[in-house]
């Protein structure tokens, strides 16, 4: 007897939905993120090349990590073995701007009144990037700076193995994983000559502003999926964990792994560095 009925490969509780992407419990957490964003100039002569980033080490504070939204949920594990696993990383920030990104700064920092780009990089700037109307605004400004206003949405969609260190039944130490994916950059900048860059205590930002130039558009490539977690207790009613670290990392065209903008009043490009870096100190997961 041969059998006519329905045949469904999807064994989940969401129809046609991976697996590893379906939602176990619900989280409650404390922890910071950021949205990294570094932007470089690919014909620099520098060797670091980077001239502007969303920086959280700065004291400035509209600038790096924000809290995360305290309730999330949490996506599917699974044990390979008795010390290693395999899950799914996906990360959703939605839009949100961030304005007058940092200027990659000289000796003294953020320490000083002002701060600019380095004085080499500030050649490059201007003898190989700028154009006429761009160095008649230096000339005028001696204490120019170039800075950014980006605004994104970002998803990292990624799946890692890893390894961990097993005690007992339910506790797992020092947990790595790795892997791959895809990302989704909805990304809006607006490249800014600033006629000085402040840096006073905890405010700071571009004066004097004038937009240069422009790039508006979607990001679509492989990302790199990291996790680490210090200490997890995992029962088959709750998760509990302890710093756990994860990131998604935009994998660009170029040979460095950047990606690259393409501006609109300049025959140069400029390339971008954004990843999304995550950290909650502590969360409690309630498993359905």
């Amino acid at each position: 007897m041969v059998s006519l009925a329905p045949v469904y490969a999807d064994e989940g509780y969401i129809p046609f939905f991976p697996d590893f992407l379906e939602p176990i419990g619900i989280k409650y957490r404390v922890g910071i993120y950021e949205r990294v964003t570094r932007v470089y100039l690919p014909n620099s002569t520098h060797p670091s090349k980077e001239i502007m980033s969303s920086s959280s080490s700065t004291k400035i504070k509209h600038l790096g990590y924000s809290y995360l939204p305290p309730i999330w949920f949490t996506l599917p594990e699974t044990l390979m073995g008795p010390a290693s696993f395999r899950g799914g990383l996906l990360d959703i920030h939605f839009p949100k701007e961030v304005k007058d990104l940092l200027p990659n700064y000289g000796p003294g920092g953020v320490n000083q009144p002002y701060v600019r780009q380095m004085d080499i990089k500030r050649k490059s700037l201007y003898n190989d990037f700028f154009n006429d109307s761009d160095r008649a605004f230096a000339d005028a400004n001696p204490k120019w700076a170039l800075s950014a206003d980006v605004t994104s949405s970002r998803i990292f969609l990624g799946y890692y193995w890893g390894v961990f260190i097993p005690i007992g039944d339910y506790h797992r130490f020092i947990k790595f994983g790795a892997g791959l994916g895809v990302y989704n950059i909805d990304l809006s900048f607006k490249l800014n000559l600033c006629s000085q860059f402040i840096s006073t205590g905890t405010e700071g930002g571009c004066i004097g502003k004038k937009e240069i130039d422009s790039y508006s558009g979607k990001k679509l490539g492989i990302t790199l999926a990291r996790h680490m977690t210090l200490w997890e207790r995992r029962t088959k009613d709750s998760i509990w964990r302890f710093f756990k670290v994860s990131e998604g990392l935009a994998l660009g065209s170029n040979d460095k792994g950047l990606i690259l903008v393409k501006l609109k009043n300049h025959s140069k490009n400029l390339a971008l560095w954004m990843s999304s870096l995550t950290i909650e100190m502590v969360s409690y997961t309630y498993r359905f």
